[in-house]
């Protein structure tokens, strides 16, 4: 798995379990808060079924008293009659005041004149009564929308004593009850009528709600709580439900939904919507850390890929301060050393291409012309001129060949940590007459003009005298290879502070600066500098040809530093493209004691 997935697998497995577990307690908060606001209304319509029906026990209270007299007064009419108007003079609602008897016949009634019991009601009345019952029943007859309550209590013979209130007064005591905003109170009788309620049009009163299925929760207990859309103003409402002691009324105390839940459903969707906007940012925080992690190791597993497939210049990203772009920056440091490793490789390998085939050709060029002239030598009728031309050829062809070999045999001793040297006086006027001399031929040859340059009185001085022979020859047949034909080169030879020089000056083609740092490196063979213009101008005068040959295999200036500094000396050079150059080999001048070197050495030994 990429470490993309990986990041958004963990901040999943992190997030989800505790988005779930927070949306779990959100809802049982949720459940718990819904459970107080059903609580609230059911207590609220409760509380409004013991007004009620304390209004009730207050309209029964005359009743009762009455229906305690004794049977000869109540059979009184003259008497209960000044009763009758005693108890429903304080009553504004009151309509009238009877007493009947178990045979349903009025004893008495105030005021006088006034409406008979509609059918029915009666009846219904006086049957409770006979069981000893109080009762309250709705008189309808009226017309839509007006209603009459008849309450009765009972007399111990059976009959009752009944009163009609005027339904207006039921908002007397249910108009007092404080309540929710936006709630609303109702009131049914036995039959599911309203009776009462508040905040709606006449138009409700007398509204039928037998068929609505709203108070069958009330069948098996006294209060309840049901969530309904209203059939007369259809708002869903939260109904708290409640029995009005044994009267068979019912109060109701709707809210709407959308109020009372609107507190803890506004909590809930805020912590939800903050539950959803953590997720999200999880999310938004795990992609970004995983688009900082893995586009850095994806573009170093790339440049890893490119590497390793020879492509040494692909780079890994390294802008930044943390730990992918330091092992980027790590990478690439890596990735330049190899590249430069492997450029070096590379160089040596073709150098020893070049040096393999650069012997090859050393080898076998004095080879050939030693092998044509051994020919013509076993031929009659050669002069004594040409038969000593042939020999001296031969011999130096011979010098060749072996001072190719010391070259050979010196590198395996330097790399092997076996060369050694002796320090012993040199003269060294005579070595550059000697060197000179031996190079007068090869100089010829390309028509140069070598010579020795007068050096006066020179201290002798220290080293090894084949080596820095050889040494001094290198150089020497260097300048004769890079001059353009019919150079000029000059030795000569001076001391200077305590050291004796040996220099060797030529105007040829010079060395680029770009060669000067790898000059004296094992195997390198530089290419000649293109001719100046000066030089071109100049060749009718100076005689300057191309170059004939310049083959070698690249070891004479890297042993004759190794050389040069094991004596105790060093090989300086300075060099200009167009104008020619100046090598100078610098020598410790020899003391009583011998060479200051070598007399350390024995101080050291000592």
């Amino acid at each position: 798995m990429s470490i993309r997935g990986r990041l958004l697998t963990l901040a999943i497995g992190g997030v989800v379990p505790l988005l779930v577990v927070g949306l779990t307690m959100l809802w049982i908060v949720w459940g718990g808060k819904q459970q107080q606001a059903n609580e609230s209304l059911e207590q609220q319509a409760e509380l409004a079924a013991v007004v009620f029906e304390r209004w009730i026990d207050a309209q029964y209270q005359p009743l009762r008293t009455i229906a305690a007299y004794p049977e000869e007064r109540l059979n009184n009419s003259s008497s209960l009659d000044a009763d009758l108007k005693a108890a429903l003079a304080p009553r504004s609602y009151w309509i009238d005041l009877r007493v009947m008897d178990a045979g349903g016949k009025v004893v008495a009634v105030y005021p006088a004149g006034g409406e008979s019991l509609p059918p029915g009601v009666a009846e219904r009345l006086l049957e409770d009564a006979r069981r000893g019952i109080a009762n309250v029943e709705t008189d309808w007859t009226r017309g839509e929308g007006r209603y009459v309550l008849a309450l009765a209590a009972p007399t111990e013979r059976g009959g009752a004593v009944i009163a009609r209130i005027d339904g207006a007064a039921l908002k007397e005591p249910l108009q007092g009850i404080t309540l929710p905003e936006r709630a609303l109170v109702t009131l049914l009788d036995q039959r599911r009528r309203i009776v009462y309620r508040s905040q709606t049009p006449e138009s409700a009163i007398g509204f039928d709600l037998s068929d609505s299925g709203m108070l069958s929760a009330l069948d098996k207990q006294s209060t309840a709580v049901i969530v309904v859309r209203s059939s007369i103003d259809n708002v869903e409402r939260v109904y708290g439900l409640a029995r009005v002691g044994a009267t068979g009324y019912s109060v109701m105390v709707g809210v709407p939904s959308a109020v009372l839940y609107a507190p803890a459903w506004r909590q809930l969707t805020f912590y939800a919507l903050v539950s959803l906007v953590v997720f999200f940012c999880t999310m938004a925080a795990a992609l970004l850390i995983a688009r900082s992690i893995a586009r850095p190791v994806r573009l170093l597993s790339f440049a890893t890929e490119q590497f390793g497939e020879g492509n040494f210049s692909a780079r890994a990203p390294s802008e930044g301060r943390d730990e992918i772009s330091r092992l980027g920056a790590s990478f690439n440091a890596m990735a330049e050393r190899l590249e430069k490793r492997e450029a070096r490789f590379a160089e040596l390998d073709r150098l020893k291409s070049e040096f393999v085939s650069g012997v090859s050709h050393e080898l076998r060029t004095p080879l050939t012309t030693i092998k044509a002239l051994t020919k013509l030598l076993m031929r009659e009728g050669l002069s004594e001129e040409k038969r000593r031309e042939y020999i001296e050829t031969i011999s130096i062809e011979c010098d060749r060949q072996i001072d190719l070999v010391l070259n050979l045999l010196d590198l395996s001793r330097i790399e092997g940590g076996v060369f050694r040297i002796t320090h012993d006086r040199v003269d060294v006027g005579q070595l550059v007459q000697s060197v000179v001399k031996s190079e007068t031929r090869s100089a010829e040859k390309r028509k140069h003009d070598l010579a020795a340059e007068p050096s006066g009185e020179l201290p002798p001085a220290c080293a090894d005298p084949k080596a820095l022979r050889r040494v001094l020859s290198n150089i020497v047949e260097n300048a004769i290879k890079y001059t353009p034909d019919g150079g000029r080169i000059r030795l000569s030879a001076r001391a200077e502070d305590n050291e004796v020089l040996i220099s060797v000056v030529d105007n040829g083609r010079g060395i680029p600066q770009e060669d000067m740092p790898i000059l004296f490196d094992k195997f390198y063979r530089g290419e000649p500098a293109p001719l100046s213009d000066a030089m071109r101008g100049a060749a009718s005068d100076a005689e300057f040809l191309e170059d004939a040959d310049v083959s070698g295999v690249g070891l004479g200036l890297y042993l004759g530093r190794n050389v040069m500094e094991q004596m105790g000396g060093r090989i300086e050079v300075v060099s200009e493209v167009g104008r020619g150059s100046t090598f100078t080999l610098h020598l410790p001048v020899w003391r009583n004691g011998g060479c200051p070197k070598q007399a350390e050495r024995n101080n050291g030994d000592g």
